[in-house]
């Protein structure tokens, strides 16, 4: 009795591993009575996008195989047949969910269906254990572009357009058009020889250093626009070996990629001249790691013909001005004024020379004298060496993400005003222009908030102008409503309107620097005023206006009545001045 009542549990289990067993290879390969019933109008009544393993389609003596692949712990496509290379997963895609979604137009008998005997296309798609078999006949009459298909073991039908077309597609559908497929943060060296000349990039970090140029830094802009060419390097259509082979014989381009991850192949292009067939687009061989013919666009191509020194970084900081989290100016030795902010949410934190949080003005301020620094240019550039002069100001940048630190280092102004720049990254000695120069010295006012007046007037409290902007000095004054010149004739209220309302309203470009050393031509031939009298509430008067020097910095170097502080004043403004007049 006791073996007895031991056998059974031994039995039931013995049949419930049988069960799962038949569930588990059996059953897997055939359709559920649940996805038929769910799926009971679809082409393929069990169908998952994540459990296809293979795509077969015969297309004449084309035959195209489509395999799904595991590349580094990724899910990719590779095409096995007719040729074996990665496929573009972009259109593999789209096929997928062709078949996923493909209906039935309606059924119709064996006996009606077209072209079964010499189908357009034979086809096999593996889904998990189940592998289904497929012709696509002859087009059906209705609805328009639509075609017969017969699935092995689920009848015959008519179905759409869009999944007679997506079967349809040949081979060259599926490859891959990107002849370059690593982006620049995937590179470790680029080599480009071409009509301009050779070129080699190698990373340095996050940026690339020109491998026969000193080690000078490349131009972020430039290798920017280099690899934005590169990834648009696509076979537009593709070629025959013999013919690619012929038209890149003597090739006007080879560029060599090296990836930085070791175990990827590097890419060797080799640019031709004209396609075949193709006037208008350029002759392209992928000789490594694959081979593909192609032809490609002129455009993204002729980006590629770059010089060595097109390349050289003529920026003192890489960083862009979105990127900057904190900017310090400071003197190398001794005491001195110090420039020091950190971003603090959407605005500015003043660390020196004050500390505090900057207003919304000033926040202006700060980020146009970031924008400026992170837009200069320098009028050239050589490799390492020391300054000829000791080196005065430090600026030093913080960029976003991994904080990394870029330093510049400022000599003395020379003779003409410009001055020697060391980029620490680098080691690069930069001439900078006497404006862009003094943008890297401390000023602290240059947080100052952009308004021009202390004490902010109207228009309608004007009640005299003094203008030596124009052709020749000029006063206004305000007589019973009426703006008149000396001798009392009435000035062309239009100009004038526009003047008070300009200068009423007017706001500093940036503020350069605390006071005048004689360079900004404020006091010079070429300098001129307008001093604009205002009436005051205790019946007196007092004067609001602006000293105007040379031209510079996009606009006019000008200061205010009241302060020694030089500013970039609008060039408008400064043209309003001049257009005062008399009416004739």
């Amino acid at each position: 009795m006791k073996v007895r009542s031991a056998a059974t549990p031994i039995v039931l289990v013995v049949l419930a591993a049988a069960t799962a067993a038949y569930a588990l290879l059996v059953d897997r390969a055939t359709v559920s009575d649940l996805d038929r019933e769910i799926r009971k109008r679809d082409v393929f009544p069990s169908f998952r996008i994540d459990e296809v393993r293979r795509v077969e389609l015969v297309h004449g003596a084309e035959i195209l195989v489509l395999e799904r692949t595991a590349d580094s712990g990724a899910t990719s496509w590779e095409m096995t047949s007719p040729r074996r290379e990665r496929a573009d997963p972009a259109p593999v895609d789209t096929l997928l969910r062709e078949l996923e979604m493909a209906t039935r137009v309606r059924d119709v008998p064996p006996a009606e269906a077209a072209g079964m005997d010499a189908p357009r296309v034979r086809g096999r798609v593996t889904v998990g254990a189940l592998e289904y078999r497929f012709v696509l006949g002859a087009a059906a009459p209705r609805p328009e572009g639509a075609a017969y298909m017969r699935v092995e073991g689920e009848g015959t039908f008519v179905v759409g357009r869009s999944l007679s077309v997506q079967l349809l597609r040949g081979a060259d559908a599926y490859r891959e058009r990107t002849l370059a497929p690593y982006g620049e943060g995937g590179v470790a060296r680029l080599e480009i020889r071409s009509a301009a000349g050779e070129l080699t990039l190698e990373r340095a970090g996050t940026t690339f250093r020109l491998h026969d140029g000193g080690g000078l830094r490349a131009s972020r802009l430039v290798v920017d626009r280099l690899f934005a060419a590169l990834a648009e390097v696509r076979a537009e259509t593709f070629l025959d070996d013999g013919q690619a082979d012929v038209a890149t014989a003597a090739p006007a381009l080879t560029v060599v990629i090296v990836p930085r991850d070791a175990s990827q192949p590097r890419v060797r292009l080799l640019v031709g001249g004209s396609c075949p067939g193709h006037e208008d687009g350029a002759a392209v061989v992928r000789t490594e790691p694959q081979r593909v013919s192609g032809c490609a666009a002129r455009g993204p191509i002729a980006t590629l013909e770059q010089s060595q020194d097109a390349l050289i970084d003529a920026s003192p900081l890489f960083a862009r001005a979105d990127e900057i989290e904190e900017l310090r100016i400071e003197p190398i030795e001794g005491s001195g004024p110090r420039v020091d902010v950190a971003r603090h949410g959407a605005g500015w934190h003043e660390r020196a020379p004050e500390d505090r949080d900057l207003t919304a003005d000033e926040v202006d301020s700060a980020g146009a004298l970031v924008a400026a620094l992170s837009n200069a240019r320098a009028i050239d550039v050589r490799p390492g060496g020391g300054l000829p002069s000791s080196a005065r100001w430090r600026l030093t940048a913080v960029r976003a993400g991994a904080g990394a630190i870029e330093q510049v280092e400022i000599g003395a102004p020379e003779a003409d005003g410009s001055a020697l720049a060391r980029r620490i990254d680098d080691g690069a000695i930069l001439r900078l222009p006497a404006h862009v120069a003094r943008r890297f010295e401390a000023h602290p006012v240059a947080l100052r908030s952009p308004a021009l007046w202390q004490a902010p007037f109207d228009a309608a409290a004007v009640v005299a102008i003094d203008d030596s902007c124009g052709p020749a000095p000029r006063r206004f004054a305000m007589r019973d409503g009426v703006w008149r010149a000396r001798g009392g004739k009435a000035a062309d209220s239009g100009p004038v309107g526009d003047l008070l309302g300009a200068f009423a309203r007017a706001r500093a470009e940036s503020w350069v620097t605390e006071s005048d050393d004689g360079s900004f031509g404020l006091s010079g031939a070429s300098a001129c005023s307008v001093v604009l009298t205002l009436s005051a509430e205790d019946g007196g008067s007092r004067r609001a206006g602006l000293i105007f020097g040379a031209k510079g910095e996009g606009g006019v170097y000008a200061r205010t009545l009241d302060a020694s502080a030089v500013l970039v004043a609008p060039a408008a403004l400064r043209e309003s001045a001049g257009r005062l007049g008399v009416s004739e």
